[in-house]
C-alpha cells in the first residue's frame, strides 16, 4: 500500500447552481511510485457526488471499492485496466470509497490519484 497518503482535506469552491460555498471533501496521493501498489481512501460524511481522477506514466489496473463503515469492504465495485487516465463522476451512496492501484511500469513511473465528494 502507498505510504503517501494524503489525508482529507475540505475546500470551499463555488456552487455553479446556487452560487454558495459548496465544501468539497477530497483525498489524494500526487506523482507517487506506480511500480508499488497504491490506495487513495476518501470519507465521503455521505456526500452523493463522486469523481475519481487518476493519472499515470503507465497504465496500471485500479480498483474501486466501498464500505459503509470503513471496515468492512465491497472490493472491485469498478475495474480499469489498460488506461493512463481516468476522470470519471458517479452517484455515490457509500460513506467511504478507495481506490487501489496494482504495480506497473518500470523505475520512474509515477501515478496520481484523486478522489472527490460533493
Amino acid at each position: 500500500m502507498g505510504s503517501n497518503i494524503k489525508p482529507v482535506k475540505a475546500e470551499d469552491t463555488v456552487d455553479p447552481e446556487t452560487g454558495s460555498l459548496a465544501p468539497i471533501l477530497y483525498s489524494a496521493v500526487w506523482d507517487v511510485d506506480a511500480t508499488q501498489s497504491q490506495t487513495v481512501t476518501l470519507d465521503t460524511e455521505n456526500r452523493q457526488l463522486l469523481e475519481v481522477y487518476m493519472r499515470s506514466t503507465t497504465s496500471p489496473t485500479v480498483h474501486m471499492d466501498v464500505s459503509p463503515d470503513g471496515v468492512n469492504w465491497i472490493e472491485d465495485v469498478n475495474i480499469w485496466s489498460g488506461y493512463s487516465k481516468i476522470n470519471e463522476g458517479f452517484y455515490n451512496a457509500s460513506r467511504y470509497v478507495r481506490i487501489r492501484t496494482e504495480p506497473a511500469g518500470n523505475a520512474g513511473d509515477k501515478v496520481t490519484i484523486v478522489i472527490m465528494a460533493k
